[in-house]
């Protein structure tokens, strides 16, 4: 139960996430339900020392261990970047390594369900190959999508696709951005006897415009945690129980490297008393 966003602007990329965790489980034979939920999972993680960071959704376990311990695992086991060996590092070449690490993991664990009861574990891994002064995005996302797909592929004349990209509890911040709710462009389709994507053009009209060329680190951080935010208070105060929430996690990524703005730390949290 996740919201994540990711920003791509002139100057670098902004990723944030939220912090709330949902462990699901229930008697065998029924469907899942919520177990427990936490306020200090992980969703935004740093690769090793490398400008390369991840942000992940859907389900938060693999067995017994969380994803940001897998992730974890895997960044532990990669050379620094300072290493000799290291140079000529390509984004698209950790993001591959790190989808068959977890999908691995994954399949041990949900392979044997049918498709239709596997639940869904996204990964957008975002960050700048060696000497690269363009960032690349990369998307896997199981079952669905298991292989690797580049996002935001720079356009036809060279210039960067610059914008904003939110994953998990979207419908909130598609309900901003795009005017409309995620389904409302299946309602439309099929009342009208249009396509889906017929029907999305229609609403583009409601779209909010965002000037992403020229928007200052900044003002991306600040979109960012303002999306992030703006899924929690939805989670908060419509029915419905609270799967997004907790402190907001923040990340810039440059060519100059990888830089936590904002981080929980631990720290000893008291219930009550004095």
């Amino acid at each position: 139960m996740t919201i994540v966003v990711a920003v791509k602007v002139n100057d670098g990329l902004v990723l944030a996430a939220d912090s709330a965790v949902a462990v699901h489980g229930g008697p065998a034979g029924k469907p899942p339900g919520i177990l427990k939920t936490y306020d200090y999972g992980r969703k935004l993680s740093h690769i090793k020392d490398y400008p390369i960071g991840t942000l992940s959704w859907g389900v938060s376990l693999l067995g017994s261990r969380t994803i940001e311990s897998l992730i974890s695992e895997y960044e532990f086991g990669l050379p620094s970047v300072k290493d000799k060996e290291v140079q000529g590092f390509q984004v698209r070449e950790i993001a591959d390594d790190l989808r068959a690490f977890l999908l691995e993991r994954y399949e041990a664990q949900y392979g044997p369900l049918s498709p239709g009861d596997q639940p869904s574990l996204g990964v957008l891994a975002s960050g700048y190959s060696d000497r690269a002064y363009f960032p690349e995005q990369y998307l896997f996302e199981f079952p669905v999508t298991p292989d690797l797909q580049f996002r935001r592929p720079d356009k036809e004349n060279g210039e960067p696709n610059l914008g904003v990209d939110w994953f998990g509890l979207t419908d909130a911040i598609t309900r901003l951005v795009k005017g409309a709710n995620p389904r409302l462009g299946a309602v439309l389709a099929e009342r009208l006897q249009i396509s889906t994507g017929e029907a999305w053009q229609l609403l583009a009209q409601f779209e909010y415009p965002i000037t992403f060329e020229g928007m200052p680190l900044q003002d991306a951080i600040d979109l960012a945690v303002y999306l992030v935010e703006m899924t929690i208070g939805r989670y908060r105060f419509a029915v419905g129980a609270p799967v997004c929430g907790g402190e907001v996690d923040v990340a810039v990524i440059t060519p100059r490297g990888f830089t936590w703005v904002s981080r929980k730390s631990w720290h000893v949290v008291r219930q009550g008393g004095s």
